[in-house]
């Protein structure tokens, strides 16, 4: 039984989500600063990325990454789609924020991303990395 997500103590805003879009620098693929419904279609053009799951308050609750073996568009969406299989997730999130990065970002600067965002959020990083990315 899983336990049930982060409530966020910190509330996720354009200005924040401009700050936090500026520390990928060169690799980010361009600047999204709107919140997603978790329970829409979402039809983006990135192949890798950071997001960040907030609840019905607007706190961030959850950051991760996405970084697929093969290149395919609106990988966030594709992403958060598996984590709202989860009823604890898809119940406690709804909207999120999508860091797009370019293909040509490294695993490692993704990963150095997603825990410098979860940081400064304040977000616990509580999950495992798998030998398959989603």
């Amino acid at each position: 039984m899983s336990s049930p997500p982060w409530t966020g103590v910190v509330t996720m805003t354009e200005r924040r989500y401009l700050y936090l879009a500026n520390l990928a620098g060169d690799n980010l693929l361009t600047y999204r600063p709107v919140a997603y419904r978790l329970n829409e279609p979402y039809d983006g053009d990135e192949e890798k990325a950071v997001y960040v799951a907030v609840n019905q308050d607007g706190l961030a609750c959850y950051a991760g990454q996405t970084r697929p073996a093969r290149s395919w568009t609106g990988a966030a969406g594709i992403r958060l789609r598996q984590h709202a299989q989860e009823a604890s997730k898809r119940d406690g999130w709804a909207m999120f924020w999508v860091l797009p990065l370019k293909w040509s970002t490294k695993p490692t600067i993704i990963d150095w991303y997603e825990r410098t965002i979860a940081a400064r959020l304040m977000v616990p990083l509580r999950h495992r990395r798998t030998s398959i990315e989603a």
